[in-house]
């Protein structure tokens, strides 16, 4: 998931799997090839390197009503479970916003 120039974006994946797998100790992270699902019963987000400069972190937050910076998936309508997502450019990206954003998708996994 990080190689090539994709390398850059290691430091912002390790701070944001930190922060999720701080949640809960019932929080569990399940890498795959393009992506890390993070898991409590279900996957309540995801972290992937959508491009070379970019994260972007998938929630689980069902139809709920959001602010702009968090960006539709057209999810809901598919019976997705992650139905936002939010970019993740730099560690200034990685605020108390996003934390409660992640926060608020683990704990509606009860």
């Amino acid at each position: 998931m990080f190689s090539g120039p994709r390398v850059a974006l290691r430091p912002l994946y390790d701070q944001l799997l930190n922060i999720a797998l701080g949640l809960g100790e019932d929080a569990k992270a399940s890498p795959g090839k393009t992506a890390v699902s993070l898991y409590r019963n279900h996957v309540f987000a995801n972290l992937k390197a959508s491009t070379n400069t970019r994260i972007d972190v998938g929630l689980s937050l069902g139809n709920m009503k959001t602010p702009k910076r968090l960006i539709d998936t057209g999810g809901f309508e598919k019976k997705d479970r992650i139905t936002r997502r939010i970019e993740v450019k730099s560690k200034a990206d990685i605020d108390d916003e996003l934390k409660k954003w992640m926060k608020t998708a683990y704990e509606m996994d009860e």
